[in-house]
């Protein structure tokens, strides 16, 4: 039989889970049943389930208990809406919904252009002139202790030059060291413009291939033109300047101009001046190799100095030769035999003293105490030129034609007592300013004039540890032994150092061959060839000089004409008395009371040495480095004679100008 089926009452509407079924009236409720905690029933049931039995008992509880801070809350927050601020609040909110942002914004981006335009017009009418006059020249020229001058420094600056009067390879050659796609195709379009800007906002302008020259005229206007000028006015002049270049220069002008506004080292700038001062010719004939060497010398950091950095210059110009082979300027052989010349090629002014790297290190040391007042002037400084020519001697006898060919270096380094430097010869790595070179300069700078003037004369050089000076030794010996950058040491090199002392002078000797046998035997005959020579100069019997002797003079007079040494006793500012005799100080008119007191202070234990100066009794005395007569004068202790030099005249003339001793108002 089959069921019926269950029809659904169409009447009767779907009960709410959530609240109880209705019961019929009059019909009693039904009876709730207990809530029972599930856990008790069930030990085993899952924390979850437990968890939420226990939040459903506890949740009323908790809500009766917070329904009075509930209140509380609302009617604060009544009285607060009803306050006056509030309705302040809201009106304000209401009229910054109504306000007109688009105006703002419009507003905003007109400012944004307004400043952008005031910031052009700023560096539009702040922009360099390209046809500046050259700077200034300051030179510095850098002796010996006998006035001789061993290097100049400062800045030179040469004549501009037509292009017709620069050698092709010189213009080959700059374009293979800054830009060898200096002559692809450049359009002057958006994008190009946008490189162009995109190039002035980064600290260093990229390298590697890219269509277009702008890279080479960015560097000129940005290094030469605008002198490192950055901020950013100075990197929207850099656009404009490069734009208006692009645009109304060709190609030949730019070079041209990059040419004669290059820096050729730190102090050289033009073509000109580069080709006169450093190869001794002008630029109209430079080789292969002459071209190559000088634009290796403007690549960045622009910090060699050919007279002192021959040779890392030398390899920064076999990479020009190499570009040179890329850009099709020369072949693969003739770059080769301009590789070869590189080798002898001849600098004018470079010596062994340049290139030890002594002369500027006195020239930073003279900045550090004068500052700006050290351009245009002369520094005196302790390098004996005799000891010189011994350690460059010993050198070139000891060290063969061989060894020299399997790449031996050497060097030389001669201290006085005091720590300051009487022969520095090197065939390797120049000085540094490390804390030793620093050291060594300053204890070597003897006296700073400007205009015939000294401004800085250095009284008395302290006596130091022997210890110390061998230290400061080995330090200059390791400076030399260095190899320039990007150089490659041989194979199996092998240093040979030697270090003593000679009578008062410290020499180190340093030697690295491929040669076992040259680095120890050549060390130490190089040290006793230039100690036998040296301790000869300085330690030989006082001889009688050559002086002429006046009519009058008797034979046994004779002894009169030696040199007088030892502790000397001050009649006054211009004569002393040594073992007896009285001597008076050439060129000086000398004064007693207070300046002779101070004078016989100063000599005070201090030995004297005096040579004759060719008239009875006239010597030139010395202590230590100090001449004396010049001291007194310095000093205003006394006057100039009739007959001084202009040396002691100047030194009287720099004594009035700063009011010393007798000069006093």
């Amino acid at each position: 039989m089959l069921a019926e089926p269950s029809t659904t009452n169409p009447d009767r509407d779907w009960l709410d889970l959530g609240t109880p079924a209705p019961h019929p009236a009059g019909a009693a409720a039904p009876e709730m049943p207990r809530r029972i905690d599930p856990s008790v029933i069930n030990p085993g049931l899952k924390p979850g389930l437990a968890a939420r039995a226990l939040a459903a008992r506890w949740q009323p509880i908790v809500a009766a208990r917070l329904a009075p801070l509930r209140q509380a809350a609302e009617r604060v927050g009544d009285r607060v809406a009803a306050h006056p601020l509030a309705d302040r609040a809201r009106g304000g909110w209401r009229r910054l919904g109504a306000f007109p942002w688009g105006l703002v914004a419009l507003g905003a981006g007109a400012g944004l252009v307004c400043a952008f335009a005031a910031l052009l017009a700023v560096a539009f009418a702040t922009l360099p002139r390209l046809d500046d006059p050259a700077p200034a020249a300051f030179p510095i020229q850098v002796q010996a202790d006998d006035g001789q001058v061993l290097a100049t420094r400062g800045p030179v600056r040469g004549t501009a030059l037509a292009s017709g009067a620069i050698a092709a390879p010189m213009r080959h050659a700059i374009v293979a060291a800054q830009d060898p796609w200096f002559h692809d195709d450049y359009r002057l379009d958006a994008r190009g413009i946008a490189d162009i800007v995109r190039f002035a906002f980064r600290e260093r302008i990229p390298t590697g291939p890219r269509a277009g020259a702008p890279r080479l005229t960015q560097r000129l206007v940005r290094h030469q033109i605008l002198g490192e000028r950055r901020g950013l006015v100075g990197k929207l002049q850099e656009v404009m300047l490069v734009v208006w270049l692009q645009a109304r220069a060709t190609p030949g002008e730019i070079l041209t101009r990059a040419l004669n506004t290059a820096a050729f080292g730190p102090d050289i700038t033009g073509i000109d001046a580069a080709s006169h001062r450093i190869l001794g010719k002008p630029a109209s004939g430079l080789t292969n190799a002459e071209a190559a060497f000088l634009a290796g010398l403007t690549l960045r950091p622009a910090d060699l100095r050919p007279d002192r950095d021959a040779e890392a210059a030398r390899l920064r110009a076999r990479q020009v030769l190499d570009a040179m082979v890329m850009t099709g300027a020369l072949s693969r052989a003739e770059a080769d035999g301009a590789a070869r010349a590189l080798a002898g090629l001849s600098l004018p002014e470079a010596n062994a003293v340049t290139r030890s790297g002594f002369p500027d290190l006195t020239v930073v040391a003279a900045r550090d105490r004068l500052g700006d007042a050290v351009r245009e002037a002369t520094l005196r400084t302790s390098l004996d030129r005799t000891l010189q020519g011994f350690a460059e001697g010993a050198i070139e006898r000891r060290l063969d034609a061989a060894a020299k060919g399997r790449g031996a270096r050497a060097g030389v380094v001669a201290l006085a007592s005091d720590g300051s430097a009487l022969a520095l010869a090197t065939t390797g790595g120049p000085l540094t300013a490390d804390p030793a070179g620093r050291a060594v300069a300053e204890a070597s700078l003897r006296r700073v004039s400007r205009n015939g003037r000294p401004v800085y004369d250095r009284m008395q050089a302290a006596t130091l540890d022997p210890a110390t000076v061998r230290a400061r030794a080995f330090a200059l010996l390791a400076t030399f032994a260095r190899l320039p950058e990007g150089a490659e040491s041989p194979t199996a090199t092998r240093d040979g150092i030697a270090v003593g002392t000679a009578g008062d002078v410290t020499v180190g000797v340093w030697v690295a061959s491929e040669d076992e046998g040259t680095a120890g035997s050549a060390p130490e005959a190089i040290w006793q060839d230039f100690a036998a020579k040296a301790r000869e100069a300085r330690e030989a019997p006082a001889r009688e000089t050559a002086a002429p002797r006046a009519a009058w003079q008797a034979p046994e007079d004779k002894a009169r004409t030696q040199v007088l040494r030892g502790a000397a006793r001050v009649i006054d500012t211009g004569r002393l008395k040594i073992d007896g005799q009285t001597v008076r100080l050439f060129g000086v008119e000398g004064q007693g009371g207070r300046v002779a007191r101070e004078f016989r202070q100063y000599l005070r234990k201090r030995e004297v040495t005096c040579e004759p100066a060719g008239e009875a009794e006239v010597y030139r005395c010395r202590t230590g480095a100090q001449d004396l007569s010049e001291v007194v004068l310095f000093n205003g202790a006394g006057k100039a004679a009739p007959g001084a030099t202009p040396e002691l005249i100047a030194a009287e003339a720099n004594a009035r100008e700063r009011q010393a001793g007798l000069w006093q108002n």
